[in-house]
Parts: C-alpha cells; sequence; structure tokens
C-alpha cells in the first residue's frame, strides 16, 4: 500500500521535530558508564570496511524508500491499524515533499526525517482515527498554521525572486559603494603604553604624546619601521617579541572603527596617532588599489540580494501596525517586546512551531 501525499503537514512536522528529537535525547541523564572490558587474550579483530555511501540515484522513483510495518489508515472509532498492515513511501513521494519542505535538504536530515516519519505518522493516524481532526482546537491550529505555511512561502517566493541581482543593479551598487572597494596595503607600528608592571615609572600624558610624535616623526623622515618598533617596545619595557610592522592588504570595515580614516591616506602618507588604554598606533598607506568589480561581483550579487530580500519583508511587515484594545491585553509593557508568537511567519512567530511528536526515545510504548 502507498501512502497518500494528502500527509505533507505530516511530514512538515517530523522535518522540523527531527533535530528536535537528537536534541532531547542528548539531554538524557547519562547512565553510568560500564567498566572498561578486560584486555582481549587474542588480537583485537580487523577493523569493518566502511559502509557503503548512499546512491539515490540507483532507486526507481516508484520504488520505496521508507517501508512502515503496521502504519496503515485505521479504520475510523479504532485505533489500531488492521493487522499485518505493510505500507510505503515511494522515492517520488518522498522527494517531491521534501523539495517542496526544504529544497536544500541534508543527507543526514533525509535520513532523520525517514527515521521518525513513521512514529509521527503513527500519532497522525490515531488522531484521525479519534476524530481529532474535526476537533474545534485543532481546526482553529490548523488554520493557525496554514497562515504560518502562506507567510513563509511569501518569504521564500521572494527569496527566489531576488536571488540573482541583474548586471546593471551589481554594477550600479559598486559605482555608488566604490569607496568600500579600495584595498591600501599598509604598515604599523604599535607603542605600548607604560604601565605599572613595568620597572620603568608611568610617564606623564605629556610625555605620552611627545614620545609617539617623536616616533611618527622619524618615521616621516625615512625611519626603518621595523627599528623604530623595536625601539618602542625598547621603551616601554616590554620583554616580548615585537609585532610584525607589515599587516598586508586591508579593506574598509577590517581595522577597529576608530582607525578607519587611515583609508582616506594617499600612498606613502603617515597617519596621525591612534590610541587606547594599552598602546597608541601609527599607519603608512604603502599602496591603495581600486578592486575591480569582476573580484567582488559574487559578492555584491549576495549582498545585494539579501538587502532586496529583507528590504520587501520588512515593507509588507511594516505596511500594517497592529493597535490592541488595552483594555483586554492591558497596556503596553516597557522596554522591548516580549518573545510572543507574533504574526505567522514574522521574526517573533518563528518559535512557535506545530504540536511535535514525542520523541523516540518517549514514545508511547506500543
Amino acid at each position: 500500500m502507498i501512502r497518500s501525499t494528502t500527509l505533507i503537514l505530516a511530514f512538515s512536522c517530523v522535518l522540523s521535530s527531527a533535530g528536535f528529537g537528537q536534541a532531547q535525547a542528548s539531554q538524557q541523564p547519562q547512565s553510568p558508564a560500564a567498566p572498561p572490558p578486560p584486555p582481549a587474550a587474542s588480537a583485537a579483530p580487523p577493523a569493518a570496511s566502511p559502509a557503503p555511501a548512499a546512491n539515490p540515484a540507483a532507486v526507481a522513483p516508484s520504488q520505496a524508500v521508507i517501508t512502515l510495518k503496521g502504519a496503515c489508515d485505521p479504520k475510523a472509532g479504532s485505533p489500531a491499524p488492521a493487522a499485518n498492515c505493510v505500507s510505503s513511501v515511494t522515492k517520488e513521494q518522498f522527494e517531491k515533499l521534501t523539495n517542496a519542505l526544504k529544497p536544500d535538504i541534508t543527507p543526514d536530515e533525509k535520513r532523520n526525517l525517514a527515521q521518525n516519519y513513521g512514529k509521527l505518522l503513527v500519532f497522525a493516524d490515531t488522531a484521525r482515527a479519534l476524530g481529532l481532526e474535526n476537533d474545534p482546537k485543532v481546526r482553529e491550529m490548523f488554520k493557525f498554521y496554514q497562515d504560518q505555511i502562506l507567510a513563509q512561502a511569501v518569504n521564500q517566493h521572494y527569496a527566489q525572486e531576488y536571488a540573482h541581482p541583474s548586471d546593471q543593479q551589481i554594477e550600479d551598487y559598486y559605482k555608488q559603494n566604490s569607496s568600500k572597494y579600495l584595498e591600501a596595503t599598509l604598515q604599523r607600528i604599535v607603542v605600548p603604553r607604560i604601565t605599572a608592571a613595568t620597572d620603568k615609572p608611568k610617564p606623564s600624558e605629556a610625555d605620552e604624546k611627545a614620545y609617539i610624535e617623536q616616533v611618527r616623526n622619524q618615521w616621516v623622515g625615512g625611519g626603518d619601521p621595523a627599528k623604530l618598533q623595536a625601539e618602542a617596545m625598547a621603551h616601554a619595557g616590554v620583554k616580548t617579541p615585537a609585532p610584525d610592522v607589515n599587516v598586508g592588504a586591508r579593506r574598509p570595515g577590517s581595522l577597529p572603527v576608530q582607525h578607519e580614516a587611515v583609508f582616506d591616506l594617499k600612498a606613502g602618507e603617515i597617519s596621525q596617532p591612534y590610541s587606547d588604554p594599552s598602546s597608541f598606533y601609527l599607519y603608512k598607506v604603502v599602496s591603495v588599489r581600486q578592486i575591480p568589480l569582476s573580484e567582488v561581483k559574487d559578492a555584491i550579487a549576495r549582498q545585494l540580494s539579501q538587502q532586496m530580500i529583507r528590504d520587501k519583508m520588512e515593507s509588507i511587515a511594516n505596511s500594517v501596525t497592529p493597535e490592541l484594545n488595552e483594555t483586554y491585553f492591558g497596556p503596553a509593557p516597557q522596554g522591548p517586546p516580549l518573545g510572543a508568537m507574533g504574526r505567522p511567519g514574522s521574526p517573533a512567530s518563528q518559535g512557535a512551531r506545530p504540536p511535535q511528536a514525542p520523541p523516540p526515545s518517549q514514545a508511547p510504548p506500543k
């Protein structure tokens, strides 16, 4: 007997609960470790050969990929399935459902789905036999989850629509944000500040500024940065090896925020000193190049795609503002919103999932 494809909702539930069951099982109390076995008297047996890899292409579309013994639709009013009942899910059915629910499903997720499907199906069939699908509360839940699935479908729809920005959109973004695609090859001298941890007296702020300006003037005058770096370490009484002065190629956003003005300098220029509680920093721009569009086109396409999807979903979400009856709900709490379920498909509702089937370790005895 081939299972009906009307069980797509059951598949959706089990797909989201596959990982849930594993997480629950991992939280179960561990049994005391058994004592190690005594050393074997004979040589250890040869290692088992690895299991053959999955080969879905070798399975015909009409061939069963899941066989469920004792999991056929029971008769109404009787939760027990027919004796010796065997049903199955074909490769075509299984892949049609997984492609609809999660096109990028991994092999491990496929296996977890298949393993958990039979147990969830037993609960779903039992609910139907008991007439629970007509229970008013269950029907309300169905409507809520239908809205949630539709909201998720909207997100998937625009994710596909905006997945591939046009070449013109990519080029326009590149031109409008050309400063993001500068690459500067940098050198840096780090001047540690003298602290109580060294055997040198802590200098005044004026003395510190005078010393770092001296280092900068020597570098501007053609001093060797590696030598100046070593002298700065010795001046501070630091015994650790001096850091490499060659920072290499950097792009805007790769340095501390207060150092980002370095990218406004031209090749050959040396920055004013930057400072934090532990050190002063000087940079020299060795060279600057504009990264060609060909090198960043893929990255811009991904960024544009994500931005267009985000903007579209925000425009839909912000198109309506719910007004709540405060007599019924009470006044709005102060601070950030609480983690309520929210509109199906909205960020706040992502944690609201259909009821999960008990994980294997908690399933009731048969």
